[in-house]
């Protein structure tokens, strides 16, 4: 496959940015009646990691569309829950949604990982995945985690989550923790089944080894099957040497828990090209799909600026009458991929 075109949506050092927004990225992408609604994961002007929804009209090809992001009376965007208690597992914030639709017994949900305390990266940042319900006209938090880590990766996030043959399967990344400055990753996506999405998971199961390097993935069906697409995480803190950065696919004619029944991974997206743009210079993640029936890809991704120091961002920013960037160890931005 070949990227035919990539657009910013939101970019934390260039704008837009939804008002209420300090930074936002990809989640999950669903087709309505109406139109199109993408789950987002945002940081929020009062400095908390909340979940948002954005919408377009069905109108609009997915490559050029206008995103809203839902919004309350002052304009400013709309966390799709109240915050979690400051004590609760993910009492830090809430990231990286993925949306499964009701069942003929289960409400819809989106599921999420959940930070606890304030700590991003390192040793004492703990993530564990629980779930939202779509219940009486609203969403809301179910409490208590569905899945936590193992004693040798007691952090799990990254959950993407599909109903299929009369379960809920999910794939998701385990680690000792989210990678800190100088450190490489050590990333292991797991995978776990369950009759109801809820509890009774299976004991997981590796998908892919930490060699290979893969933080997260997004599934797409079509007549023929499943395709999957892999990301590689985002070079945060700029380390050198570090592993090969961008997008990969697979595909299987059932979305099967097992990795020998998927086709070996190709990489479509090399990020570490010079020719990149700088949005995802340094890497893209949380990616979301359609897939067109002529078989092209539309592909939503979080996107890592490849570095640039906040006096030299600002000094151009100055320079073209903009609005300046708000200093950050880092700048992500959402944009969309198409592939033919």
């Amino acid at each position: 496959m070949q990227l035919r075109s990539a657009r910013v949506l939101w970019d934390m050092a260039d704008g837009p940015m939804p008002r209420g927004l300090l930074g936002v990225g990809s989640g999950d992408l669903v087709a309505t009646v109406d139109g199109w609604t993408l789950y987002l994961g945002g940081y929020s002007t009062s400095f908390r990691n909340r979940l948002y929804v954005a919408t377009t009209e069905s109108s609009s090809p997915l490559a050029t569309a206008e995103w809203s992001l839902r919004a309350n009376r002052r304009g400013r965007a709309r966390a799709l829950v109240k915050d979690p208690p400051p004590t609760a597992w993910d009492g830090g914030g809430m990231h990286t949604p993925s949306y499964v639709p009701a069942t003929a017994s289960t409400p819809a949900r989106i599921y999420y990982a959940g930070r606890r305390g304030r700590q991003h990266v390192g040793h004492t940042s703990h993530y564990a995945i629980g779930a939202l319900e779509y219940l009486d006209g609203g969403w809301h938090r179910t409490g208590a985690p569905l899945l936590r880590g193992s004693p040798d990766r007691p952090s799990v996030m990254e959950p993407r989550v599909v109903f299929e043959n009369g379960r809920y399967i999910m794939w998701h990344l385990a680690t000792p923790h989210e990678v800190a400055p100088g450190e490489q990753p050590d990333y292991e996506l797991r995978c776990v089944t369950s009759p109801n999405g809820f509890g009774q998971w299976s004991e997981p199961a590796q998908f892919t080894s930490p060699s290979e390097g893969f933080f997260d993935v997004a599934l797409g069906k079509t007549d023929a099957g499943w395709t999957m697409i892999l990301a590689a995480g985002t070079n945060l803190h700029r380390t050198r040497p570090y592993p090969a950065q961008g997008l990969w696919r697979m595909t299987a004619p059932t979305a099967s828990p097992h990795r020998h029944e998927w086709t070996e991974p190709v990489r479509i997206l090399d990020t570490d090209d010079g020719e990149t743009p700088d949005w995802m210079g340094a890497g893209v993640c949380d990616p979301a799909i359609h897939i067109a029936p002529d078989g092209s890809l539309t592909i939503f991704v979080t996107g890592t600026r490849r570095y640039d120091t906040w006096a030299r961002l600002l000094g151009r920013q100055l320079r073209q009458l903009r609005k300046p960037p708000v200093p950050a160890p880092f700048y992500l931005a959402t944009g969309v991929l198409t592939f033919h």
